[in-house]
This record gives structure tokens, C-alpha cells and sequence, in this order.
């Protein structure tokens, strides 16, 4: 906090300016108070960006955005006058220290205390996202400390989701040191990237510095984009949870509430409350507290400000050591874009001082393209990729995993002994003992995709960017790794005798099956991004959802992306382009994809079939309406759809075969096999059966509530469904009778990171649970 100087004004709108707290890019900050004895915090917009008319349109739009923001734990807009001769915007006053402070003072704080910030914090992006906003600054400084909780402050640069763009200049927003990947990278950053910026904030304050440090300017903006984060100082379950943030790919990053509810399985409210805050932190809370209630006095004789008021976030401590005392009334929202000591006060700052950096691409050339048609000499089976930066992502389901916790015993039946059914009341007969394992891979992160069994082997992908291959007989260790693929969750895909999964950027990798050995790399250069592996036809020929991307002049950077499916022929090393209809754009995209369609849910809620062999023209589209589920399942010539009806499609033509009405509620995942359509129920819960050719019910068996995420998994003589809690396993449906056979646990929760199941029918098996795949024999 600073003395006011004589070009400092006296009054905005109704508030009497008392104090300077900073000065950033956009403008001032000043502490005020309202006549009726209200402290807040002004923030005015410098006069030569006032008299810009775009930037008045932008700021007008940011001021509503951040006045609909709501929550707890962020700092609430409460006045604005976005169209004043001299613009501001008016903010409660949260007396505390920032995080960047605290820390300064005091060291790393305490594992329960990072746990509640990481709740509180989480819960702040809950409510910024809900807006359809994304804050893009989330840093130590950034976040305030008050005795119920943490504040997000300072959404000086949050930009709606649909409207991201860079600067006129083309300057990078952010902090360095607390950026994401796709800040670094100069694509979109959509509010995935407020996470990767969370777990950097929770690392600092479980350890003391950024886990990105030691290394400036275009060096540092490489660690961010494509190194690993430093995580020795920070102590378990912590360094878990960072790194569930930390995945490059966004897709792949925990949500917000996960995450709140990783760190707090009982909710943010219950531990945000006088007490969370350690001893000394809280006494800089007390001190805050306590200038805050002499204001007229600050307003007269304004306290001598500390060394942090105009320079960038202090840099902590050694261990043991106290940092410096700060006496500071306090810092509010929008104070922390601090300026340069020097009078550069309208360049941004980050953590360690660091200016902004310019990022610059190049124009594109062409919409279809070519390779050269020999392919390059097979490789061993560990060779590493270092292509292109990742590219924006298109929306799909976020599918991370939170924290894996203590207890790995089978617990077997003991989850499950009854369950009644909502419809009879009759009690279902005690479960029968599950298989034992033959065996268990224990090992890192696996992705959220089930595996894929070729040659009496199961491939699967790990979240370090591998794939693995594991033997069905003992896949207790791996058969073969190879690494540098990308963490696209979705599983490999068997075609043109290899085993194929995405590199980084436009690559398409195809490795031996039986060996690990590389057969193929593919790479279709930096104007296209492949995110997703959506499936085969034919011999050759892969889709891949990504994005075409269209570029500005070199000084504006990327501009935009167009969603697109690419048909990727192997044999002729060529791609072709099919951009997405409107509609389709952001939407999950789960599709069926046979030698001659390609079926999906699209974004009117239709069931559409795209052609594979002519471009991707549509040759059929059936309504259901707005209750569609994403996923379908092609059964010889009939597509099945479900929402609040089971519908079977002639695949050739879209009319309508059957339907199926549920009794309650809707029909959730589904699964086929043989002659028999599975779909899963939630009122009441459990598996229902079909005849695929009629639509005759065939039986109904009570569950307690499911997982309803993933397709069922359909082997020889049952169908398997993970329960809602995967601590609680997966249960065994016996296809013949409806009857619950088993139900198989670890015993663990591990969060968000559910089960992953896939059987050959062959009577095998492979069910992923986090970091372990479990071998069941089921014949």
C-alpha cells in the first residue's frame, strides 16, 4: 500500500480513494471507501487505453463477465462505470496476504493447509468456468489468503471461452512461471489450462517455488510447453494431485470439481474456517484485519509501503529461514499486475520479473497434403518424438484421474452381498466369488481407454506417453514399451499390420504389435492437429478428430481452429480433410466407424452417418432429440441409439427398426454382442437386455448405481459394468439369465480415474484401475 500522489484522483463514482495498492498493464489500483463505510477496490484503466474505442467494447464485455461471477472464494465485482470518461471497476476488499506473501514470510505451508487452497481454489474455477469464462493469470499473487478461505483476485485478463484472442501486439498474457502449456505454445487456452495453472500454484505452496523454475524468457516457455515439472520438495498425496493437473494434453487434466474433491473428499466448506491457516499466516491475516479498520487514518497518513508493492512476487525463502515481514493492509483484486520499479509500470510482470514474449508463426500453405511414399527404416521399440508443440484440443470429456489412495486387498464380494429390485422388491440371490487375478501390472498412470488384444497380447496406453503390451498368460511385467506417443484418451488401434496411436502435433505412429518395433511415423506437418484416434475402415484407413488450423499475420499468431475429421490413408500416406459441420463443433464426438460408415451423435442431437469412402458426405440422419447419449453401437446392419428410448437404425438407410422405451428415467451406456443389445438403466438401476432383431425384452438385472461413462464391456457369456464409486469395483451379468454373478474390487479410490474393462471373448479379461491392470480369467 502506498501514499496517494497529487495526480492520483480523490473520487470515483461513489467511493473516496485512500490509498495506491499497485499498478499493472491496464491501469491503477486504489484502495476506497463507500459513504456508508464500505472498503473496496478501484481498479482504473490508463487514459490512452480509455480513449480506445475496441478496448472500451472489450472491457465493457469483461466487466459484465466478471460482475455474473459468483462464489465463495473469488473476490466479487460490486461496481463498474465501463463507459466513464475515466473507466473503473470496483471490487470487495479482501484484508490478507497473497499466497506469494505468505510464502515469502513463512516457507512452504503445511500438506492440509496446500489441500484446503487446492479446494477453495478449485471451487473459485468452478464458479469462473461456469460462466463460460477463463482467468488465464492464475499465480501465487493472485491468490489471496483470508481467515475463511483463499480468493481468486485480479480477472484483469479472463476472456470468454468463444472469444479468445492475443493483444493487437500479439503480447503473451500470463505469467511465465505459472503459464500453461497453451499459453506457452501460443494456441487457445480454454479453462483446462486454469488447471495446469492451479496445480503450479499448489507446488509453490507446498514447496516453496514454481515448478517451472530456473530458466527465463524462450527457455522457460519450453520447460512449461514440453519438460516435467519440478515436484521433489512437494510431499505426498500432493505431488499426485499436481500432477493430475499437470498433463500437457488438456483433455487429460482433472476437472475443477474432481480436484476440489481430491483435496477435500468432504467439500472445501468444511475445512475452510477460522483454523485452516497456519500460526504465522494467520497473524498476517490478524495484522491485515486490523489496518483495515483504520482506513480514515490510512486515507490521511498511508502506512510506509513494503518493498513488494511495485515490483514482481518475492522470491521465498531458504528453509528455515523467516522471509521478510511485510506490513501491508492487505491485497486486492485486480492489485496484482504489479509494474516494473523503474517506471515500466505498463508491462506485466510475473513471478520472477520476467517481461512479456512475443510469439510469432508462420501463414499456412495448403488444406490437403502429401508425404513421401517410402517409409522410414523400422527403429528399436524405445525411440523418443520431439515434433511440433500440441495444438488446440476440440471439447471432449475431460478423463483424468485423481489420487490413488492406501489399501490394494481384494475385497472380492464383500462390496455387494444384495440389492433389491425397485419393480418386485425381490432380494437378488448372494454373489458368487470373483476370478482371481492370474495376474497384476503394477506400474504408472494408465489412460482412461480400455485395452486392445492382438496375438494373445493386451495393449494399453500410459499417462507418460507410452504404450505397453502386456501377455495375457503374465502380463504381470511389460512385454514391450515404446515410448512417445501422445495421451490422446483413446485406445490404439489395430490396422495396416500395426499397432497405431497419435504422436505429438499432426503424427500418426504405427508400431509392430508383436515386437514394439516402429513400423511408420507420419507426420502431416504444423498446419493440422490431430487430438483423437476415432477409429478404422478398410485395410488403411484411419479417422482422426483434430483441428485445421488458420493462421493471421505473423504478428497476431494463431487465430483460430476448425474442428475436423481427417481420413488418414496409411498405404498412400495422404490425409483428407473433412471439416465438421457447425453444429458438430465442441460436442463429444463417439462414433461407430465401419468399412462404410461413419455414425455419430452430432451436435443437433441427431444419429448421422457420414460416408468413408466419398469424402465424409452424409447419407442419412434420424432426430431422436435432446436426450441422446454420445455413445452408439453398430451390431451387423443396425445402429443402436439410447436416451429415454433404445433405438435400433437400419445402418444403410436410417429407418427406424424398433424402439424400446424405458419405464423411468433413461437409458445410460450401452453394449452389444451376439445377438443381444446391453443398455444400462438408472431408474431403477442395473442392466437391461435386449433382442437385437425385435426389441424383445429379454431380462433386467438390479445393480447398484453404475458408471455409465463407458461402453458395457460384452464377453462370451457375461457383460461387465464398473459401479458409480470405483472403490467399489465392477460387477459380472450373466448374459444367458440376467443374473449378478460377481463383484471384483481392489478396494481402492482413486478419484476420478475410473475402471476400464475389455474382454476378447476368449475368456480374457483386462480390467485398468489407475496405475494397476488386473488378468482375470472369466471362461
Amino acid at each position: 500500500m502506498k501514499p496517494l500522489r497529487p495526480e492520483d484522483p480523490q473520487k470515483l463514482g461513489p467511493y473516496r480513494i485512500v490509498a495506491r495498492l499497485g499498478a499493472g498493464g491496464m491501469g491503477r489500483v486504489y484502495l476506497a471507501m463507500s459513504s456508508a463505510g464500505r472498503t473496496v477496490a478501484v481498479k482504473v484503466i490508463r487514459p490512452e487505453m480509455a480513449e480506445d474505442k475496441n478496448f472500451r467494447i472489450r472491457f465493457r464485455r469483461e466487466v459484465a463477465a466478471a460482475a455474473a461471477v459468483g462464489g465463495v472464494y473469488t473476490a466479487p465485482v460490486v461496481d463498474a462505470a465501463p463507459d466513464d470518461e475515466t473507466p473503473w471497476l470496483a471490487t470487495v476488499y479482501v484484508p490478507g496476504p497473497t499466497l506469494a506473501e505468505a510464502v515469502a514470510a513463512h516457507g512452504p505451508l503445511p500438506v492440509d493447509t496446500v489441500l484446503a487452497l487446492g479446494a477453495g481454489i478449485a471451487e473459485a474455477l468452478i464458479a469462473v468456468h461456469a460462466e463460460g469464462l477463463v482467468h488465464r493469470d492464475l499465480k501465487p499473487s493472485n491468490v489471496l489468503l483470508a481467515a475463511d478461505g483463499p480468493r481468486v483476485i485480479d480477472f484483469g485478463i479472463v476472456r470468454a471461452r468463444d472469444g479468445y484472442e492475443l493483444t493487437g501486439s500479439g503480447a503473451l498474457f500470463g505469467s511465465l512461471d505459472y503459464m500453461c502449456p497453451e499459453q506457452a505454445t501460443g494456441d487457445q487456452m480454454g479453462p483446462e489450462g486454469d488447471v495446469f495453472c492451479l496445480g503450479s500454484v499448489l507446488a509453490f505452496a507446498a514447496s516453496g517455488h514454481s515448478p517451472f523454475g530456473g530458466a527465463v524468457g524462450a527457455a522457460l516457455l519450453y520447460q512449461v510447453a514440453h519438460g516435467s515439472p519440478d515436484l521433489t520438495l512437494v510431499p505426498e498425496p500432493l505431488d499426485k494431485i499436481i500432477s493430475l493437473c499437470h498433463a500437457k494434453d488438456p483433455a487429460l487434466r482433472i476437472t475443477p470439481d474432481r480436484l476440489s474433491a481430491a483435496c477435500v473428499p468432504g467439500g472445501a466448506e468444511q475445512v475452510l474456517k477460522e483454523g485452516w491457516l497456519p500460526a504465522p499466516v494467520a497473524a498476517m491475516v490478524a495484522e491485515h484485519r486490523a489496518a483495515a479498520q483504520n482506513l480514515d487514518q490510512l486515507g490521511r497518513t498511508p502506512a510506509p509501503a513494503p518493498a513488494l508493492a511495485d515490483g514482481p512476487d518475492p522470491e521465498p525463502p531458504e528453509y528455515g529461514r523467516r522471509g521478510p515481514a511485510y506490513a501491508t493492509a492487505g491485497r486486492a483484486a485486480y492489485a496484482t499486475e504489479v509494474a516494473d520499479s523503474e517506471g515500466g509500470e505498463g508491462v506485466p510482470r510475473g513471478a520472477g520479473g520476467t517481461k512479456g514474449v512475443r510469439l510469432t508463426v508462420e501463414p499456412p500453405e495448403h488444406r490437403s497434403f502429401g508425404l513421401p511414399a517410402q517409409p522410414p527404416p523400422e527403429r528399436s521399440a524405445k525411440p523418443l518424438h520431439h515434433r511440433a508443440p500440441g495444438r488446440p484440443r476440440a471439447s471432449r470429456r475431460a478423463v483424468l484421474a485423481a489420487t490413488a489412495t492406501a489399501g490394494t486387498a481384494l475385497a472380492g464380494a464383500s462390496v455387494l452381498v444384495a440389492a433389491r429390485r425397485k419393480t418386485s422388491g425381490r432380494a437378488v440371490r448372494p454373489l458368487g466369488p470373483p476370478p482371481e487375478p492370474a495376474w497384476v501390472y503394477r506400474g504408472g498412470p494408465l489412460l482412461q481407454a480400455p485395452a486392445v488384444f492382438s496375438g494373445g497380447t493386451a495393449l494399453m496406453k500410459t499417462r507418460p506417453g507410452t504404450m505397453i503390451c502386456l501377455d495375457l498368460a503374465n502380463g504381470s511385467r511389460p512385454t514391450w514399451v515404446y515410448e512417445g506417443i501422445s495421451l490422446s484418451p483413446t485406445p490404439v488401434l489395430l490396422t495396416y499390420g500395426a499397432a497405431v496411436a497419435l504422436g505429438t502435433g499432426a503424427t500418426l505412429i504405427g508400431v509392430d504389435p508383436a515386437s514394439g518395433a516402429e513400423r511408420f511415423t507420419l507426420d502431416f506437418g504444423d498446419d493440422y492437429q490431430f487430438d483423437q484416434l476415432l477409429g478404422s475402415s478398410g485395410e488403411s484407413t484411419v479417422s482422426v478428430m483434430g483441428a485445421s488450423l488458420q493462421r493471421q499475420s505473423t504478428e497476431q499468431g494463431v487465430a483460430t481452429s476448425t474442428s475436423a475429421v481427417f481420413g488418414v490413408n496409411i498405404s498412400a500416406h495422404q490425409a483428407l480433410v473433412i471439416p465438421i459441420d457447425p453444429e458438430d463443433v465442441g460436442i463429444t464426438l463417439q462414433p461407430v466407424i465401419t468399412d462404410d460408415y461413419f455414425v455419430y451423435a452430432d451436435g443437433l442431437r441427431n444419429v448421422s452417418a457420414r460416408s468413408t469412402q466419398d469424402g465424409g458426405g452424409l447419407r442419412w440422419r434420424h432426430m431422436v432429440g435432446s436426450d441422446l447419449r454420445p455413445g452408439l453401437a453398430v451390431l451387423g446392419q443396425t445402429v443402436f441409439a439410447i436416451g429415454s428410448e433404445l433405438i435400433a437404425l437400419d445402418l444403410n438407410t436410417g429407418r427406424l427398426r424398433w424402439r424400446a422405451k424405458a419405464e423411468r428415467g433413461k437409458f445410460a451406456s450401452l453394449g452389444a454382442g451376439g445377438n443381444t443389445v446391453y443398455v444400462t438403466g438408472s431408474d431403477p438401476h442395473g442392466v437391461h437386455a435386449f433382442n437385437a432383431a425385435t426389441g424383445a425384452r429379454r431380462w433386467f438385472c438390479a445393480t447398484p448405481r453404475l458408471a455409465v461413462d463407458n461402453p458395457i464391456a460384452v464377453g462370451a457369456h457375461a457383460v461387465y459394468v464398473p459401479a458409480f464409486e470405483n472403490r467399489n469395483g465392477f460387477y459380472a451379468v450373466d448374459t444367458a439369465s440376467g443374473r449378478m454373478l460377481w463383484n471384483f474390487t481392489d478396494g481402492r479410490d482413486t478419484g476420478v480415474n475410473g475402471w476400464q474393462l475389455s474382454c476378447d471373448g476368449a475368456g480374457h479379461l483386462v480390467a485398468q484401475h489407475f496405475d494397476r491392470a488386473y488378468g482375470l480369467p472369466v471362461t
